[in-house]
């Protein structure tokens, strides 16, 4: 895993949520729920694909989408009632089958990430359900949020038992 980004490192980042912690997010433990967390971290991940491409028309036009294949989730911190957090997400690399992604919850109460939220997403044909390569499209305006993401100068903090892997 690599370091962290700082709070500041985050915020080059445009949040895709910005919001309160609510008092169906909490748990018995007090504070925001697992469920929440995985909820609004793959939200944001889909808005980018979204922005991307992979939208209402594109499912039902073309019948391709985009499926989740693995995630892995980290706590840093916790959310509490009343926490106003902001939930910030980025596209790290791509296959011409798989994308590669991660989204951060950051607690603006206290200026710290809270969550991490990192997934791999596969492309697939919702008439075979099967793998199948990503549209010229899509393809191109995830290499130009891929590139803003490296443009950002900092390493996402991926836990590098995951991610696009290549032959």
């Amino acid at each position: 895993m690599s370091d962290l980004p700082s709070f500041e490192n985050i915020l080059q980042i445009p949040a895709t949520f910005d919001q309160q912690v609510e008092p169906e997010f909490i748990d018995e433990n007090g504070h925001m729920n697992i469920g929440d967390y995985f909820r609004l971290g793959s939200w944001a991940m889909w808005k980018n694909t979204q922005a991307a491409g992979v939208d209402r028309e594109y499912v039902d036009e073309l019948q391709l989408t985009l499926f989740t294949a693995e995630q892995h989730i980290r706590y840093y911190s916790e959310l509490r009632l009343g926490d106003r957090f902001t939930v910030h997400s980025r596209i790290l690399e791509r296959s011409a089958r798989v994308v590669h992604g991660m989204s951060f919850i950051v607690d603006q109460e206290t200026s710290s990430l809270a969550c991490t939220l990192e997934a791999t997403l596969v492309h697939v044909s919702t008439a075979t359900r099967r793998t199948v390569d990503i549209s010229d499209e899509v393809a191109s305006a995830l290499d130009v949020m891929i590139a803003e993401s490296d443009a950002l100068g900092w390493a996402a903090p991926v836990c590098g038992a995951m991610g696009v892997r290549r032959r």
